[in-house]
């Protein structure tokens, strides 16, 4: 008998130095060429520990310490990826083992439907092998399904039989003619997958052996042979249980759990937002913060965001009742009552809280657009009630499992049931518990437990052209954060609490209340307001003009180009990934997508922002529906270049395809239009605004989350003692502007020989909410920092700006404003030619000499900064 569990002992011995110098078992080749995706680095974990207990020169050693290798388990997270450890194994067991014959087994018929997807629909965006085709050793070797295995077996074919475990129980205790009997796979090697295996174990919970039992159904094909394997998968093992225990102690070959998962940083952070018993106030709640993160993504140009809330409900009837009390809240929406609900609410709950946040958002914003915005989207068919079946059933199957689509309408989902597995959606972000009925129960906890674990998988948006599949902005002050966010609405009762805290903590399940956060604080130095400059200066900041509807008469007013560039794969084009840098590896060639006004209609027509009479809202010159087709203003003219793979060709695409990517643009103007309408356009107009009203004391609420955050993006606090040119006592900011910040600090004592006065000011948007807006456009900018100079004759106001390489190309428009500013059509009201305005490179380390000789160019004379900024360390 094993004196440690299996997961433990293979920790042990793969990290021996011996071991790990032998350089064994490395995933092969022929493994990731033919999976879709890269494997992450746990799922290889996962797979080399396979191969360890699969060696035959180590299966002594494996014996002597009482393992065996018959019967393994993988007890990894929801979300984790398991099927894509499957899918590896079972090339692994065909190639090295000789396995022809695999059957997977689970307790549903919604994960069999899912399954085929994953195994056998090459066609699928859900495929996990190369759609291309499967190859080993310049074979193509195809996958099969089946019901019964044949007995005489094609050369390069794995054969694959999906069943429920129900399903299969009947067939071997009931044999039909032709059908699966334990006669028929006497003669065969069968390796058994069985997905969510926690479901299996009816008798070893009992601790008495049923012979009609699944688990003994198992066990006979098991053993039935010498070289049959079964390997199972769960997240959900409770090793509590002595029977559960004792079973499974030598046989669990890998642990990855929530916990690991969540702080490697591949799922959504979980915070809890506590509320009354208020059903309404809830619904209202998330309603509004499931709209202000769709906001957030459209303000940082990332499209087609949808965030899902799920209202999760204890019996059928209050869900439904509670729909109705939903599809109310959202018809009765007014702007007077919404105003008055939001004042109240954000009195009510902690300032460090989301909700304050968003709440103050939507007190700025213009409130009756939000309402027909809100309205249209969470309108009664955008909602799905998922209790008249089991939540997984073959009807709800499909719109459950491709919410994150862009075709795909849903916003809410009712339901009484959990999170089942097999429910692979990605971007739920609210999930709502409905106090009339709910448990407060360490039972009733449980179930939560599991519902927020299940989701919180990360949703891979695209931001500036680079989708991740991990978190981004932990511990930044960044509003994106919210798009890797998942929030639990809940109760905040004591009892309940600490049950709900436990059932977390028995799963891993990291979390923490809605106000767990860090709160940095700095204050205008006394030196720098005793200045005449705090008391007499100025910043300067350009005026803006209100819109007219002459303003919105044609497309480009929007910043919407006539010339559209998209990327397109087919699913049937393989993906290739660069193993040194993981991104995606695809020889592409663009060509133009020509297609008639039926394409164009029917996305029109499938899109409910562009019905007449919502488009005049946003369009107050169009006629008609067809004037937008047909006139140069809008959509004629425009064309629409696409991104393809070197061996595909736009006359190789489905007509669905192509309306896809009509789709796709149609919702790319929708976002633009909505985020640029009714807003004002900056003029090359300057006005002065007094120092002393913008510069203020202020506060940066950063959550507490450690994990994951990249190291250029983590905010930072560092104390600005002795230092007077830098106007606030402490520094708050991310990396690149701290390197920006001692940069200037070792060419400050040059500039204070030249100039009466340098004073470098960080213009934060909690304090000084000072922001240019594009000229002759509605986007607004707020340079990172202003470098104050001032001699006898003149002042100047530097505006500075840090960003990062990868940043570069999606602000391009930030710097030619900055270059823009250097021009001679500037005008600055009330002042006389005294007063020099300039814009320079941005800040970056590759742009750092460039920035370095603009500044010295205007600032300095042309002559060089101190070389000693040379010796720099890099960033």
């Amino acid at each position: 008998m094993a004196k440690e569990r299996l997961y433990g002992w293979l920790d042990n011995q793969m990290s021996n130095i011996f071991y790990l110098n032998e350089n064994l078992h490395e995933v092969p080749e022929y493994v990731k060429v033919n999976l879709k995706d890269e494997l992450r680095d746990y799922q290889e974990k996962a797979l080399r520990r396979f191969q360890f207990m699969q060696d035959d020169n180590l299966v002594a050693n494996i014996s002597t310490a009482g393992y065996q290798r018959k019967q393994l388990l993988f007890n990894m997270a929801t979300g984790s990826g398991k099927t894509m450890v499957m899918a590896s194994l079972m090339l692994y067991c065909y190639k090295e083992l000789g396995y022809q014959n695999f059957i997977f087994l689970v307790n549903t018929d919604a994960i069999i439907k899912k399954t085929q997807e994953n195994m056998l629909n090459s066609s699928s965006s859900k495929y996990l092998f190369n759609p291309e085709g499967i190859v080993i050793d310049g074979e193509k070797i195809e996958i099969q399904a089946v019901e019964n295995f044949p007995a005489v077996k094609d050369k390069n074919t794995i054969y694959l039989k999906l069943s429920t475990i129900q399903k299969i129980h009947g067939e071997l205790t009931k044999p039909r003619e032709n059908g699966i009997s334990l006669d028929s796979l006497e003669d065969e090697d069968v390796i058994l997958l069985g997905d969510e295996a926690h479901h299996f174990n009816a008798s070893t919970k009992k601790e008495k052996e049923d012979e009609n039992s699944w688990e003994n159904t198992i066990n006979k094909i098991l053993y039935l042979r010498t070289n049959n394997k079964l390997l199972e998968f769960s997240a959900t093992i409770n090793m509590d249980d002595k029977t559960i225990e004792q079973k499974y102690s030598d046989k669990i070959i890998y642990k990855y759990d929530l916990g690991e998962f969540m702080n490697d940083g591949y799922s959504k952070n979980v915070l809890r937002l506590q509320s009354s018993e208020d059903d309404e106030e809830k619904m209202k709640d998330a309603l509004l913060l499931s709209q202000y993160r769709k906001l957030i993504a459209r303000e940082n140009d990332i499209y087609y965001f949808k965030p899902i809330i799920m209202f999760k409900s204890s019996k059928i009837k209050i869900s439904e009742s509670k729909q109705e009390e939903f599809n109310t809240i959202v018809e009765n929406l007014s702007v007077e009552e919404l105003r008055r609900y939001i004042k109240n609410r954000k009195n009510s709950v902690e300032p460090t809280s989301t909700l304050f946040k968003m709440f103050s958002y939507y007190l700025e914003q213009d409130l009756d657009s939000l309402i027909r915005e809100i309205q249209e989207d969470f309108e009664p068919r955008n909602i799905l009630n998922a209790n008249e079946k089991n939540m997984l059933s073959v009807d709800n199957a499909v719109l459950l499992n491709t919410l994150e689509n862009i075709n795909n309408p849903i916003r809410v989902i009712f339901a009484v049931a959990k999170l089942n597995e097999g429910w692979d959606v990605l971007n739920l972000y609210d999930i709502v518990r409905i106090s009339e009925g709910a448990g407060k129960t360490r039972t009733a906890t449980d179930s939560e437990a599991q519902l927020i674990g299940r989701g919180a998988r990360y949703f891979p948006y695209e931001y500036e052209g680079e989708r991740s599949f991990t978190r981004r902005f932990d511990n930044t002050v960044n509003d994106l954060r919210f798009l890797e966010t998942l929030h639990y609405h809940t109760i905040n009762e004591k009892g309940y609490i600490a049950n709900l805290e436990k059932s977390m903590n028995a799963v891993n399940l990291i979390s923490a209340s809605d106000e767990s956060v860090k709160v940095y604080s700095t204050k205008v130095k006394n030196s720098f307001k005793n200045t005449q400059v705090f008391k007499q200066g100025n910043l300067y900041l350009n005026e803006k003009r209100k819109t007219t509807p002459e303003d919105y008469g044609s497309l480009d007013k929007f910043t919407i180009p006539k010339e559209w560039v998209t990327s397109f794969i087919s699913s049937t084009v393989e993906v290739q990934q660069n193993k040194e840098t993981k991104e995606q590896q695809i020889e592409r060639h663009e060509k133009p997508l020509n297609v008639d006004k039926r394409y164009f209609k029917k996305a029109l027509q499938r899109n409910p922002f562009y019905r007449f009479s919502n488009l005049k809202n946003y369009l107050p010159l169009l006629h008609s529906k067809e004037e937008l087709l047909t006139s140069e203003n809008y959509f004629k003219g425009v064309s629409i270049t696409v991104s393809l793979p070197k061996e595909q060709e736009i006359s190789g695409l489905t007509a669905n395809e192509k309306l896809e990517i009509v789709d796709s643009f149609l919702r790319f103007c929708e976002e633009k239009i909505r985020r640029n309408y009714k807003k004002e356009i900056g003029l090359k107009r300057f006005k002065a605004i007094p120092i002393r009203e913008v510069v203020k004391d202020y506060e940066v609420i950063v959550p507490t989350f450690e994990s994951g955050q990249h190291v250029t993006q983590r905010i930072e606090e560092k104390p600005m003692n002795g230092k007077d040119w830098f106007i606030y006592t402490k520094a708050i900011m991310n990396r690149l502007e701290h390197n920006l910040v001692e940069l200037m600090g070792n060419f400050i004592h040059e500039l204070e020989q030249k100039y009466n006065e340098v004073y470098l000011i960080r213009n934060d948007e909690k304090a000084t909410r000072f922001k240019l807006t594009e000229f002759n456009g509605p986007r607004g900018f707020m340079p990172d920092f202003i470098l104050y100079l001032s001699d006898a004759e003149f002042v100047y106001q530097i505006y500075i700006e840090p960003k990062g390489e990868d940043r570069e190309k999606e602000d391009a428009w930030k710097q030619q404003m900055l270059y823009e500013i250097n021009g001679e059509d500037i005008q600055i009201i009330g002042e006389n030619e005294e007063v020099q305005l300039m814009g320079i490179k941005f800040y970056n380390k590759m742009n750092r000499r460039v920035f370095i000789d603009e500044l010295s160019e205007k600032i300095y004379d042309g002559q060089p900064l101190d070389g000693k900024i040379e010796l720099l360390s890099e960033f």
